[in-house]
């Protein structure tokens, strides 16, 4: 800041850059996360609402930088390749006739499976312990000729949404597999308020209010029957919360580029301290247009104050490690991106090393951290094999193979 104010747009540009820099360090798990933590601090602190209000988050120089060293899994997107046309002489934007818990954002959805997947989506009340009503947005999906095996509940990562399933939905489906997909806090269109509340004014610990919600949900939807639970991202820790306190409700759990043997994150310590500045980062990229296409949430009620206050918690790392993982009973399924640039691929290894009951670890090609959107093939085939029960019938037919 003190750079910006001395040198004009220079100062800027060059705190821009280190912004930058710093801010893919932290998010990314790259280099010293307690230096670039207190960098941040530094160079994006304040009050988030203070500093959007007064246009610090606009920058079109620090923009423009951003798409230059983008990485390629997100080039497209925040290129704009799939955006709507403007009035610019182009194709004249058609919006989606869509329920208004989509908000103004998604009626601007043009790519086919974002499209079939917000399309689907619905919005229904559900009663959480510690938290009270919450609207809910979800998917259920029916395959129109199901098989005898368990239901998939998908769980999306950190501020992410149902929509990063959008490409591998269709081939479960035609698999005969059954799919419930939930967004929750602080992703996708699912309300934010009364959570913030709980966590800002009540003190609730958000992990334990959204195991509750996932409990919820999986009872609605799911009754009695085990379902295989699928955890992305931080969804994993999510995922492995969730089957760690109710073993009883999880069949089988995959755990794919997850968070919990590591985070993409400094200790929770760092984290709280630097909820402010980081939540800045993702309030800049939002209204700079660098959020992950379809990224259509950021402007619904309490995005931010959600970010800042789970930020704040000091997050799953308070909840989820290698000591949670070794009390996992269901059968488990590790998938990992093998150019994963978020969590060390690293980790797989790790959990094959504290899971009780690993059935196999599976490197997933040409796929980074978000491999249900880089290599979408690979990994529906991965999920339909554990759901239909060949990965477990392969290792006891190993384990028979090394007894005899």
């Amino acid at each position: 800041m003190l750079i910006a104010l001395e040198f004009g747009d220079i100062g800027v540009a060059i705190a821009g850059f280190i912004v930058l820099v710093l801010g893919i360090s932290l998010l990314a798990g790259k280099g010293n996360m307690a230096a670039g933590a207190a960098l941040m601090m530094l160079t994006l602190g304040g009050d988030p609402d203070e500093r959007d209000a007064s246009g610090a988050n606009d920058n079109k120089a620090l923009k423009d930088f951003a798409l230059s060293i983008t990485p390629s899994a997100w080039k497209k997107a925040y290129q704009g390749d799939n955006d709507v046309e403007g009035s610019d002489g182009a194709a004249p934007v058609v919006l989606l006739d869509l329920p208004a818990f989509c908000g103004e954002e998604a009626r601007e959805l043009s790519e086919p499976e974002a499209v079939k997947c917000v399309k689907s989506m619905e919005y229904e009340t559900i009663e959480v312990p510690g938290v009270g009503p919450v609207e809910t947005c979800f998917v259920s999906l029916s395959p129109e000729n199901p098989i005898d095996a368990p239901p998939l509940m998908l769980i999306h990562g950190f501020d992410s949404s149902i929509l990063e399933f959008r490409y591998i939905t269709d081939a479960l489906l035609e698999a005969g597999l059954r799919v419930e997909a939930m967004e929750w806090w602080t992703g996708g269109f699912t309300e934010r308020e009364p959570f913030e509340k709980a966590v800002t004014n009540g003190g609730s610990k958000p992990w334990d209010l959204i195991r509750e919600h996932q409990l919820a949900f999986y009872k609605r939807q799911c009754g009695d029957e085990k379902a295989v639970v699928l955890g992305a991202s931080l969804g994993g820790a999510v995922a492995l919360d969730f089957a760690a306190t109710h073993p009883e409700c999880v069949a089988g759990l995959i755990l794919m580029d997850a968070g919990g043997e590591s985070y993409a994150q400094p200790n929770p310590f760092l984290t709280s301290l630097a909820a402010d500045p980081v939540t800045n980062l993702f309030q800049w990229r939002a209204t700079n247009g660098l959020l992950p296409y379809p990224h259509v949430w950021a402007k619904e009620n309490y995005w931010r104050q959600s970010l800042q206050a789970y930020l704040k918690s000091g997050g799953y790392q308070n909840k989820v490690g290698p000591e949670l993982i070794r009390t996992i009973k269901p059968p488990t399924y590790v998938l990992w991106g093998e150019e994963d640039d978020v969590l060390d691929p690293a980790d797989a290894e790790k959990y094959r090393e504290d899971l009780p009951n690993c059935v196999g670890v599976q490197m997933i090609p040409s796929a980074q951290h978000a491999p249900a959107l880089e290599n979408p093939t690979f990994v529906a085939e991965q999920i339909i094999e554990f759901t239909k029960g060949k990965v477990w019938e392969k290792q006891a037919a190993e384990k028979q193979a090394v007894a005899a």
